[in-house]
């Protein structure tokens, strides 16, 4: 399995995959992907094997302002600018998003773990160039049960003060995005025949914390 840097031929898989879980009317677009790797494209993860993509991995490297601005919704993925993505020959501290994380193919059962030996090695790299880079924490906007799944009982991210009001709902075999202020919104919706698939969760892990993540990046 080979892994390699994102490029604009992979923005439509991305998007497309990430549209399957999490249908917002709001959706990142390829401009705002591009953004995202204008000084460090490794963070998008791509693996394949026979010319094919087996896997994605893709993070958003995000400076400590920028990071804190997303983890309390005070910004959007889409909003991240040039400002708030990592920069290493300016920023001493990199936040780690995950944006969309999946294995396409099922052999790769611990594919999560590949993943983040890579990301470690990615850092690694950075540090060579910047000795006083740390990482000031991870993050995802799990939007799946698997993804919550994962984020909470396997790398132990938690809800903080930023509480999620979006929901992906399910009717007639098709998935929505709803942002639901009040509780009463939710049985309105369940009353037109919508079923909760879950509510999204903005999952956080800071560096004090334990993690079985914190072993892959020493």
């Amino acid at each position: 399995m080979k892994l390699r840097s994102i490029t604009s031929k992979d923005y439509d898989l991305i998007l497309e995959a990430d549209k399957k879980v999490y249908p917002t009317d709001s959706p990142v677009t390829k401009e705002i992907i591009s953004s995202w790797y204008i000084n460090n494209p490794e963070f998008g993860m791509i693996y394949e094997e026979n010319n094919q993509t087996v896997g994605t991995c893709v993070v958003i490297p995000l400076n400590m302002a920028g990071w804190k601005g997303l983890i309390n919704n005070n910004r959007k993925e889409s909003e991240m600018n040039e400002e708030t993505i990592f920069n290493n020959s300016r920023d001493n501290e990199i936040g780690i998003h995950f944006y969309h994380i999946e294995k396409i193919e099922p052999v790769m059962n611990i594919f999560y773990r590949k993943a983040l030996q890579d990301l470690s090695g990615i850092i690694n790299n950075l540090k060579e160039k910047n000795k006083n880079l740390k990482i000031c924490g991870f993050s995802a906007l799990a939007v799946s049960k698997e993804g919550i799944g994962l984020a909470e009982r396997v790398a132990n991210f938690k809800e903080r003060d930023y509480i999620s009001s979006e929901y992906i709902m399910k009717k007639d075999g098709k998935l929505s995005a709803f942002d639901i202020g009040f509780v009463e919104e939710v049985g309105k919706k369940i009353s037109e025949g919508y079923k909760i698939v879950t509510r999204c969760k903005m999952l956080v892990l800071h560096p004090e914390e334990k993690s079985p993540i914190w072993k892959y990046f020493k």
